[in-house]
């Protein structure tokens, strides 16, 4: 069956779907859209339905939109951010393929405007100069939604199989990507920029206006790069929000004010594929945040929590005693985001900065043993756990997490700080258990040749021969240095 179609039309100016709000005059050459916002005419409609989600540009034919809205409206809107996921459970990331099928491959029908040739490649040529940099502009956005889940992408070659029904890899078929990019004509210049399909067994397949000004070079391209960005949000399941507000990637027009997904954009995918660490729900799979043979730290931007139930384990090698300081800062504000309505001025008030109550838990190196833990701070307050102590050398692991069964998603940063114990009076004592024996002589011997600092003994910036005399001569002991 074929999967259920997300037609985003995107428009030259700011405009929602079956109104003709205008925030500036249409030109008769297409350029890059304004970043304006505009105001809604509550006496008509902006359409999305199960299968289909249109945007209409100020001055379309009525007749046009009559027959699109016509053919969309059953809508179940009660349907929020996601029609559909690539195989997996929820914050689990998916690795996509992606293909260009060859010029010529007949594209069927998708929104009614006919059957036509893929002419992907040639667009490519005349709006950005080459093949190579056209496709380059496909990465660079599909990299935007990459920077913040766990999902991959990676370009392969196509069969030029029959398009919209012929799956990709991870729906049991071969030869081609998971997500098929083509051009065609539409309807010309303006109306129509684009539409995609959603994630199933022949989904996340994008078509794009072969006629649309895309060598608008305004920002990077960003006319262009917006436009498919916002199309594959459709194709990783993603539905419309409202209100309008000129705010977010997926409302239901385009904007070309920011670059790439916004707040609600990256809360709406991380919740479904996760931040882009996962998998890290367990110790083994825990992300590393460094070594420390000296002081030092590290800080993470814009991970999730996706549910109450999602476990995201940090680890760190220290070596030698040390003290850790750890904090968790949610992130968030309070917004209007919901499902599109026929006024698009649906939404519900979300508090995004109070959406799940974080917790730190800090384990010895079997992953299990808990050594600290803090769960003081309330709601959209950062959670600290301070000094935090790390016995001896070895591999460390930290939790967050929070409370089980908060189905929402919670975006938030992280800080590390490690500050190492001072050695006192036990010379060449490598792993910090007050001895000098053999677990100390094969740290020195795993070092040897480097330049430190662990294994330099006498400080010469090298691990050598004169390192492993000082071991050998104080082995067994605990000498002061």
């Amino acid at each position: 069956m074929q999967s259920p179609l997300a037609f985003t039309v995107l428009t030259t100016t700011v405009a929602v779907a079956g109104i003709t709000a205008v925030a500036t005059t249409p030109e008769s050459t297409p350029s890059e859209p304004t970043a304006q916002v505009a105001s809604i005419p509550t006496n008509d409609e902006c359409v999305e339905g199960d299968y289909v989600s249109a945007l209409f540009a100020p001055g379309t034919d009525p007749e046009v939109v009559e027959r699109v809205s016509q053919a969309i409206q059953n809508v179940d809107h009660a349907r929020f951010e996601l029609t559909g996921r690539w195989p997996g459970s929820s914050g689990q990331p998916v690795n996509l393929t992606y293909s260009f099928p060859s010029d010529g491959l007949n594209v069927p029908s998708g929104v009614g405007e006919g059957s036509g040739p893929n002419s992907i490649n040639a667009m490519f040529v005349s709006r950005f100069g080459s093949v190579a940099a056209g496709k380059a502009k496909i990465a660079q956005a599909f990299a935007q939604w990459a920077q913040f889940t766990g999902n991959t992408y990676t370009e392969v070659s196509d069969d030029d199989a029959p398009m919209f029904n012929s799956p990709g890899p991870l729906n049991g078929g071969s030869g081609r990507g998971d997500l098929r990019i083509v051009a065609k004509a539409i309807d010309g210049g303006s109306g129509i920029l684009a539409y995609n399909f959603f994630p199933g067994s022949s989904g996340g397949d994008m078509v794009l206006d072969a006629a649309e000004n895309w060598g608008s070079s305004a920002n990077d391209f960003r006319f262009f790069r917006n436009t498919v960005t916002h199309e594959h949000g459709h194709g990783q399941g993603l539905l419309h929000v409202c209100p309008v507000s000129g705010t977010i990637l997926m409302e239901p027009f385009l904007n070309t004010g920011f670059d790439g997904p916004q707040h609600d954009d990256i809360r709406a995918t991380t919740s479904h594929y996760g931040d882009r660490f996962e998998p890290n729900n367990n110790p083994a799979s825990a992300t590393f945040l460094g070594f420390y043979a000296a002081d030092g730290g590290a800080s993470e931007g814009t991970l999730a929590l996706h549910n109450g139930g999602d476990n995201d384990y940090f680890s760190i090698d220290v070596d030698g005693p040390s003290h850790i300081d750890f904090s968790v800062t949610p992130i968030g504000f309070t917004y209007q985001s919901g499902p599109q309505t026929q006024a698009c001025n649906s939404g519900d008030t979300i508090n995004s900065l109070t959406l799940i109550d974080p917790s730190i838990t800090v384990y010895d190196t079997d992953g299990v043993t808990v050594l600290a833990s803090s769960d003081t701070s309330g709601p959209g307050v950062t959670e600290s756990l301070t000094n935090a102590a790390l016995p001896a050398a070895g591999t460390y692991f930290v939790k967050v997490v929070g409370p089980p069964f908060s189905l929402t998603d919670q975006l938030y940063d992280l800080t590390l700080g490690v500050t190492i114990d001072p050695v006192v009076g036990c010379l060449a004592d490598l792993n910090g258990d007050m001895i000098v024996d053999t677990a100390d002589l094969g740290i020195l011997i795993a070092a040897f040749g480097g330049a430190g600092p662990i294994g330099d003994l006498n400080n010469d910036s090298t691990v050598d021969t004169a390192d492993l005399g000082i071991l050998i001569g104080v082995f067994g002991t605990c000498t002061a240095p």
